[in-house]
């Protein structure tokens, strides 16, 4: 008797996990959806990582709640989907190119770095905080 309920506890803590997995697709989060002010990047040119501060205090990257987008750095993406719990794919209007990025929220700041189909090898990122 004590064993079937191991199992079962132990099934229920992988169903909990499974169910937890963001799936392909999803929804945005409420907390990446709004608008977010650039403050400035991470890079390398095979060195260490490097902070270079945004010049322009204009600059921002808008996630709305129906999957639409505006950045105003001249990117062209204007739709982006969360693939899974770390990954948003941002993509053209009419969906013929797209961009993947590894995204992290810490309070009310988001970082986002490329990883496919282009990536930055010695490491790059740009930042943004939450607009009020």
């Amino acid at each position: 008797m004590k064993a079937t309920a191991k199992i079962l506890s132990i099934l229920f803590i992988i169903g909990i996990i499974v169910a937890g997995c963001t799936k392909q697709g999803a929804t945005p989060n409420a907390s990446l959806t709004g608008k977010w002010r650039f403050v400035g990047s991470r890079q390398s040119s095979g060195g260490p990582m490097y902070w270079v501060p945004a010049t322009n205090n204009n600059n921002y990257l808008e996630l709305k709640a129906n999957g639409t987008m505006e950045w105003t750095t001249g990117n062209e993406y204007k739709k982006y989907t969360l693939t899974d719990s770390v990954t948003l794919t941002m993509t053209h209007a009419d969906g013929s190119n797209y961009q993947n990025y590894y995204y992290k929220i810490k309070g009310d700041s988001l970082g986002i770095s490329p990883i496919a189909p282009i990536r930055c090898y010695e490491g790059c990122s740009e930042h943004f905080v939450k607009v009020k």
